[in-house]
C-alpha cells in the first residue's frame, strides 16, 4: 500500500490529549468539566462517549466545539464523521476497528486531523501508512479505563512503536503525571488521559500537573 499524506489544516500543537467520559465526571456536567480543563491550559479534547446515540452525541458536541474554539483549543470527534463536519470540529479519532484512514480522508476532503487508537506495532504502522496524523498507543500501564485491551505493554513496547513510526505517538493507559517523563524519554510525542482529568473533585488540578510535567520535560 502506498503511504498517504494527510495534510493538517490545523497544526498538531498539543502534547496533552484529553479523552472524555461524562460518567466519570458526574455529578458535574461534561461541559463544566471541559470548561475547567480549558481554563488551566488544555488545548485538545476527544469527545469519546461511545454509548450515546447520534442525537445525544450531537447535543454534547455542538456546544463543546464552540467552547473549545473560544479557547483556541481543538475538538476531536470520535468516529462520527457527519457530526464532525456539521459542527466544524478540528479532527476525528478512529478506533482500532474503524474504516481505513484513507477512506475517511477521501470522504472529508482532507478536512480533519485524524488520530487513531492502536494497540500493537502492526496497527501503528498500518495507520501511519493509511495517512493518520497521530496515534494513541495503549495500554502502557495497567488501567481500569482500558480493561478489554489486554495486559499493559510497558515502556519498552512504547519505545519500539515510537522508533518505527514517524507520526506523533501519544502514550495512553495508566499515565499519571509522574509517568509523563518516562513516556517522553522513550519517544512519545505526548500523553493521552481520561480518568486522570475527568474527576469531579480535582480534574483541573490533575490537568495542571500533566501540563507542568510536559513543560518541564520539553525544557530539559
Amino acid at each position: 500500500m502506498t503511504a498517504t499524506t494527510s495534510p493538517l489544516t490545523h497544526p498538531l500543537c498539543f502534547k496533552l490529549y484529553v479523552i472524555t467520559d461524562q460518567q466519570l465526571c458526574a455529578p458535574r456536567t461534561l461541559y463544566d468539566t471541559i470548561h475547567d480543563l480549558l481554563d488551566v491550559g488544555v488545548s485538545a479534547v476527544q469527545l469519546r462517549e461511545k454509548d450515546l446515540i447520534d442525537a445525544e452525541y450531537f447535543k454534547l458536541a455542538a456546544p463543546l466545539c464552540k467552547l473549545c474554539h473560544s479557547y483556541s483549543a481543538q475538538l476531536f470527534i470520535n468516529s462520527r464523521v457527519k457530526i464532525a463536519m456539521e459542527i466544524g470540529a478540528d479532527g476525528l479519532h478512529l478506533p482500532g476497528n474503524s474504516a481505513s484512514v484513507q477512506k475517511v480522508i477521501a470522504e472529508t476532503n482532507h478536512r480533519f486531523i485524524i488520530g487513531c487508537s492502536v494497540h500493537t506495532l502492526t496497527e501503528a504502522e498500518q495507520r501511519e501508512t493509511e495517512g493518520a496524523g497521530f496515534i494513541t498507543y495503549s495500554p502502557i500501564y495497567p488501567t481500569l479505563s482500558k480493561p478489554g485491551y489486554g495486559p499493559a505493554v510497558g515502556l519498552e513496547e512504547l519505545r519500539k512503536v515510537t522508533g518505527r513510526v514517524n507520526i506523533p505517538v501519544f502514550a495512553l493507559g495508566g499515565i499519571t503525571p509522574e509517568r509523563v517523563s518516562g513516556c517522553l524519554d522513550v519517544g512519545a510525542y505526548g500523553v493521552a488521559v481520561m480518568s486522570g482529568v475527568m474527576s469531579p473533585e480535582n480534574g483541573a488540578q490533575q490537568a495542571k500537573a500533566y501540563l507542568r510535567q510536559l513543560r518541564e520535560a520539553e525544557s530539559r
